[in-house]
């Protein structure tokens, strides 16, 4: 599909889960450098026309994990788009990099406050997911297999 395709994706968000939360602040050292690492994943529901993006962050320092949360927010596809992004490429559901990029900054966002809620008034608070550009995570469009390997 061509980046400049004008056509607008009617979605909605359908469903917002939280995989994993650990926040170990015992481990934390004052004063020592911090690293973040963060994934992205998606998945698709070809029944139900869902999509499903997870997003994770771990804090770490000096390799040590101090905060993991892993977020996923599922998106309802209307099913117009998702006939077109069925047919770009036969067996795939294919999701633009632009479009993949936005739900993806949706579930950051989403697991940025899902952090600050958990960590509202503690120590831990001061950590927080950065406002990156995640749509330099994702390399091209996202060709998905509709249907589960076996």
């Amino acid at each position: 599909m061509p980046e400049n395709n004008e056509r607008r994706v009617n979605f909605a968000l359908a469903q917002i889960t939280t995989e994993q939360i650990a926040l170990l602040p015992e481990v934390l050292v004052e004063d020592k450098p911090i690293t973040i690492n963060a994934g992205l994943n998606f998945g698709i529901d070809n029944k139900q026309h869902l999509l499903k993006v997870m997003f994770k962050n771990i804090f770490l320092q000096e390799e040590t994990p101090f905060i993991i949360i892993e977020t996923g927010c599922v998106f309802a596809i209307d099913p117009e788009s998702w006939a077109l992004f069925s047919s770009q490429q036969s067996g795939f559901f294919v999701l633009p990099k632009n479009f993949a990029g936005h739900l993806a900054t949706l579930t950051a966002s989403t697991a940025r406050g899902i952090l600050h809620n958990r960590t509202e008034n503690t120590p831990m608070n001061r950590f927080f997911i950065p406002a990156n550009n995640l749509e330099e995570m994702i390399p091209d469009n996202l060709a998905l297999p509709l249907e589960p390997a076996s």
